[in-house]
């Protein structure tokens, strides 16, 4: 018979853990920089979306593709904005905008065919 594990509590953010002040003080310069202000939200957003691409960071794509989509972006919005991305960052790019049209898929972003 195999063991299997049980279920464990979420665990904690080991930054958090092991170094609580510098985590909350980022946590509060990420909001204040990412809220609204002379930038609005959804242009930020977009930013991220932008920024995701070239980074090849699909977590930070999604998170960016989610948070725009709540401000009200429009396909054309997303799709600039993964252009955008997708034409500083060059064709190593490539998969992680695809990824990127998944998620607009998955929020129902994209019309399907």
């Amino acid at each position: 018979m195999v063991e299997t594990a049980k279920p464990t509590a979420a665990a904690r953010d080991p930054l958090e853990v092991n170094d609580a002040d510098f985590a909350a003080q980022f946590d509060a310069l990420y909001g204040s920089t990412w809220g609204a202000g002379a930038i609005p939200a959804k242009y930020k957003e977009l930013t991220g979306v932008s920024i995701s691409v070239v980074t090849r960071c699909e977590p930070c794509l999604a998170h960016h593709l989610r948070m725009a989509h709540g401000q009200k972006a429009t396909k054309d919005e997303f799709v600039e904005a993964i252009r955008l991305g997708l034409l500083t960052g060059g064709s190593i790019t490539i998969p992680t905008a695809r990824y990127g049209y998944k998620v607009l898929q998955d929020l129902g972003v994209l019309n399907s065919r």
